[in-house]
């Protein structure tokens, strides 16, 4: 076995790395694939072919899952490309209900809701991000490569109707293309009683790269022009589980909460608590990053479950870097494929 170290049972201990953070959150790509081709995710011509024997099958989901909820791990999320694509999702957030996970995300494009929301409820999902960069069709088209907005949008209603219980838009700040247009998406997500999260755009891959370079709009400038429209945002009380989002409420609007990402502008690898799973089964430590180890080799070996856990928590604990190098070595991220890590 590659790189030898001491099994022991699975222990309700958390996963830690050298600088005092807890790795309490996985994100699970279950593919790389996506019926969008995003400008800032996505090569123009869309993704390379993977061969489904190259990927997680979903008895080896199954079984990470378990041991990942073994290590302490809380908060799941499925991402992709787009997770609704893949036949067996809602049995892997069941098995994740299963393992005593409070709390389940998946993070969608919206277009397959309107058939698959409400499973997605009685499966567990708890927690749901839906990309919406755009409210006016053209730009959306333009965009995603040829996304109809008016399917995503039946798709926020679906997942309204079946009642996940926290809904939110992810959109990513883009300065020609919705820099002009971010008071409209608060005021929808307002309509809707939904929440809102802004996202600097992130030097990763070509696309992202590029992306970055002619499209940058900081998260600061972005709330000046909400302001500038809506009146002043006020800070709002942060969940221990909002991950990074600096989050504003308008008074009188207590339902709807507005957030800003900031990878670039102010960075918050500090409090890091997460670890990416890849459809290819490689354990990824940062967005930012190349550091990781495969365990697809260990899953379809004679490791045991108690092995893989030992490796995982060595590997964290030895690897997982400080944080992301976006600003400081940009070149390092453009050789990162965005839709093989699910953001």
């Amino acid at each position: 076995m590659a790189q030898e170290v001491l099994a022991s049972p699975l222990r309700e201990s958390a996963l830690a790395d050298r600088f005092g953070r807890r790795i309490t959150y996985l994100r699970i790509s279950v593919t790389e694939h996506c019926n969008f081709r995003c400008a800032y995710c996505s090569p123009a011509e869309g993704t390379p072919f993977f061969a489904r024997k190259d990927h997680l099958q979903v008895e080896e989901y199954d079984r990470l899952i378990a041991i990942f909820a073994g290590l302490g791990v809380r908060h799941m999320r499925f991402t992709g490309g787009e997770p609704l694509i893949h036949p067996h999702l809602h049995s892997l957030i069941a098995a994740a209900q299963r393992q005593g996970i409070g709390k389940i995300s998946v993070s969608t494009n919206g277009l397959l809701l309107p058939r698959k929301a409400e499973l997605l409820r009685q499966s567990g999902v708890n927690n749901l991000n839906i990309s919406l960069d755009s409210l006016e069709p053209e730009v959306f088209a333009r965009v995603t490569r040829g996304g109809k907005l008016q399917e995503v949008l039946q798709g926020i209603t679906a997942a309204v109707a079946a009642g996940i219980p926290r809904i939110k838009l992810n959109v990513v700040l883009m300065r020609r293309e919705n820099g002009h247009a971010l008071a409209d998406l608060v005021r929808y997500a307002l309509e809707h009683h939904i929440d809102i999260r802004f996202i600097e755009t992130m030097p990763l891959g070509e696309a992202g790269s590029a992306a970055q370079q002619s499209e940058f709009l900081s998260a600061s400038e972005a709330r000046e022009r909400i302001e500038a429209e809506l009146g002043t945002l006020y800070p709002a009380f942060r969940p221990t589980d909002n991950g990074p989002a600096q989050l504003y409420q308008f008074a009188g609007q207590p339902r709807s909460h507005i957030g800003f990402i900031t990878p670039i502008s102010d960075n918050f690898c500090a409090s890091c608590n997460r670890v990416r799973l890849t459809a290819s089964g490689r354990l990824v430590f940062c967005l930012g990053q190349e550091n990781g180890v495969d365990l697809l080799p260990m899953l379809r070996s004679t490791y045991r479950d108690a092995d893989i856990a030992e490796q995982i928590r060595a590997r964290i604990w030895q690897d997982k870097p400080e944080r992301h190098e976006f600003v400081t070595d940009p070149e390092r991220s453009s050789r990162i494929f965005m839709m093989r890590l699910g953001g």
